[in-house]
């Protein structure tokens, strides 16, 4: 699965982590015939895992369950392959895949359709020969015929452009001679064709890109649920939204609806917050085909939901090959300051700082800029106000990107140079690729190497230490594979009997709001009408509804989780609480900085007196890091 074993997954929650948001139905099959509800000890399971090379395929588990006398499973013995026939129905011709053959050699395979039906090739042998030949023509090509870089001259004073596009253009041609597959090399060269500064936006599905590729717009143009194909925006005269369909063909549409065979979007926006020689990416999830197109890249990611798994794959493919990057913190306006009894216990602004560090700390010396893309879209026209100015949109812009928009397209030439030097000493030793180093280098001393894009930036005049450190990235990565773990534990309590039920307490919805993130693996929420703390709603998530309330996602369909308000807010003539104490297990939040006087405020909670009669779980620390179970 090109796995390191550092991200190899150790359990079976790990291996759930892998698995397809498409195949949740899948694994929720598989917990079934695992717990004994199925009643199966052999099953074959086929469903995608992601890969290390950012694809997701189609893998075949053969296995059988040891089970004690009484049912309970004790060992999952089987194997898990790659499912050729399966990747073939979803394959496109040209697509290749890796596999091991029963000698344990690593074959390459591509889909080839043949008379209308799609087939595999064997692409191994081919490949052997190219190498053997390329062995026996080297000391010819070095000594008479090579192509090798001609020294590089210093360019004209008004042609620094062409002049890098020309020593790009020879040598990542004369590198793909030897590098001939190399999927990076391909999309630098599909970059030449597109000479503006390309900035990225990336991260996992629901981290708030796309909002804030439409607050950049200044309009809700690309929906949520757009199909993941990469959309490229710049500012222009007139508003457009042009498709680009895999077959060729070019069409201008007036939104974006179905993207069924689309291989990308272009967006022209008049008065969009990008500038000229500039354009932005909504870039997809799978980095692999488009991440060396891009030259700058701005890494959403949610506040209240740390760095997982995925994150970290994404930040290795990054910076395997750039380093070009920043972060941008996400919903920030969801954060509101923590107060008791009228006196600030805890700021918004000081929380915000706590996950700038814990993201530092985490993935590295680059800037964090915390922004509410949802605020500023909101606001995009009245950029007087105070509400545009906390957005912090502006700053993403005004301190990154508008620096560069001077001689924008050189500054996008250099880190092209750049990226393909980091390319090419990732392939195998040679002395042309030797060659092509030297004189790319030689370019960079001529035409001035750029400022690193990490700089130094202050929030709100509130500095934050640099704690660069691989090892911090490695044992995060280890940390968040490790995430599900805990929705385990919490749901193994005895007080929940088995169920898989809990109702969320408290008398600040905070910390309930952040359990439940947890719970639901930090399925990130953009629209809570009160902050999570001052209104009188109930929030559910799950197949179980006991009266009106407002959906919450959850990944999991045999979870029901009920959050009420805070406990000052449950409607004083409201006396269903022994009825939902019968149907869900109650769980009480508290924080940790105010235990004592959070217990003290259990006992004026409405429901006191009812949990001497029911089993009932205490969580506290940060967000449920510990559970206790109180019995009748």
């Amino acid at each position: 699965m090109r796995l390191d074993n550092l991200t190899c997954p150790k359990t079976l929650d790990q291996w759930y982590e892998l698995c397809s948001p498409e195949d949740h139905m899948k694994i929720s099959r598989l917990e079934n015939i695992i717990y004994g509800h199925e009643h199966e000890n052999f099953f074959s399971l086929t469903r995608k895992l992601y890969c290390g090379d950012g694809y997701y395929r189609n893998f075949r588990l053969d296995a059988f369950i040891d089970r004690r006398a009484d049912g309970r499973p004790v060992k999952l013995i089987g194997t898990e392959t790659l499912a050729l026939s399966a990747w073939l129905e979803n394959a496109n011709e040209g697509d290749q895949i890796e596999c091991v053959d029963d000698s344990g050699r690593v074959k390459v395979l591509e889909a080839v359709r043949v008379a209308g039906v799609m087939t595999l090739n064997d692409l191994t042998l081919i490949q052997d020969l190219q190498r053997e030949n390329l062995a026996l023509r080297h000391e010819i090509q070095r000594r008479i015929f090579s192509p090798s870089p001609q020294p590089v001259k210093l360019p004209e004073s008004d042609g620094t452009e062409a002049f890098l596009y020309n020593i790009l253009d020879k040598n990542i041609n004369l590198a793909l001679n030897v590098l001939t597959n190399n999927y990076q090399l391909k999309a630098l060269k599909r970059s030449l064709d597109n000479t503006c500064l390309t900035v990225g936006l990336v991260g996992l599905k629901g981290s708030g890109k796309t909002t804030l590729m439409n607050a950049l717009l200044g309009e809700k143009l690309i929906p949520s649920d757009a199909a993941d194909v990469p959309i490229i925006c710049r500012e222009g005269e007139t508003k457009t939204i042009k498709a680009y369909y895999q077959d060729g063909r070019t069409e201008f549409i007036n939104a974006i609806a179905n993207t069924h065979d689309i291989a990308r979007i272009e967006i022209t926006m008049p008065g969009a917050l990008i500038p000229n020689d500039v354009c932005i990416v909504d870039a997809p999830s799978n980095l692999r085909n488009i991440l060396a197109e891009l030259d700058v890249i701005i890494y959403v990611t949610p506040i209240r939901a740390a760095l997982k798994g995925a994150d970290f794959e994404n930040l290795k493919q990054i910076l395997s090959i750039n380093d070009e990057l920043i972060f941008a913190l996400s919903f920030i306006d969801l954060e509101t300051d923590d107060k008791e009894a009228g006196r600030l216990i805890n700021s918004a602004h000081d929380k915000i700082l706590s996950y700038i560090a814990s993201i530092k700390h985490d993935a590295g010396n680059f800037d964090v800029i915390p922004i509410s893309a949802k605020t500023a879209l909101e606001n995009f026209y009245d950029k007087n106000s105070t509400a545009w100015r906390n957005s912090n949109v502006d700053d993403l812009i005004n301190y990154y990107i508008e620096p560069l928009r001077k001689n924008a397209v050189t500054h996008a030439m250099i880190l092209r140079v750049k990226r393909v030097l980091k390319t090419i000493k990732l392939g195998p030793r040679n002395w042309k690729l030797r060659d092509i180093a030297r004189n790319l280098n030689k370019v960079l001393t001529i035409t001035g190497d750029l400022r690193k894009f990490s700089s130094g930036y202050v929030f709100n005049k509130g500095v934050v230490a640099h704690t660069s450190n691989e090892k911090n990235l490695l044992s995060s990565l280890i940390t968040s594979l490790r995430e599900r773990e805990f929705k385990s534990r919490f749901f193994s309590l005895k007080a929940f009997h088995g169920k898989r039920k809990a109702l969320l307490l408290g008398a600040d919805r905070t910390q309930s709001l952040k359990l439940f993130s947890r719970l639901s693996h930090n399925i990130v929420i953009e629209k809570f009408p009160d902050g999570g703390v001052t209104r009188d709603e109930w929030y559910c998530a799950g197949t179980v509804v006991p009266f009106p309330c407002i959906r919450l996602p959850l990944t999991a369909n045999d979870e029901n989780i009920l959050i009420a308000p805070s406990d000052s807010h449950i409607a004083k003539n409201f006396e269903g609480f022994a009825s939902l104490f019968n149907q869900y297990t109650p769980v009480i939040s508290v924080d940790l900085a105010r235990i004592d006087s959070g217990l003290s405020d259990l006992a004026y909670s409405p429901y006191a007196t009812l949990l001497t009669k029911f089993d009932w779980v205490l969580t506290f620390g940060n967000a449920g890091m510990e559970c206790l179970t109180r019995g009748r």
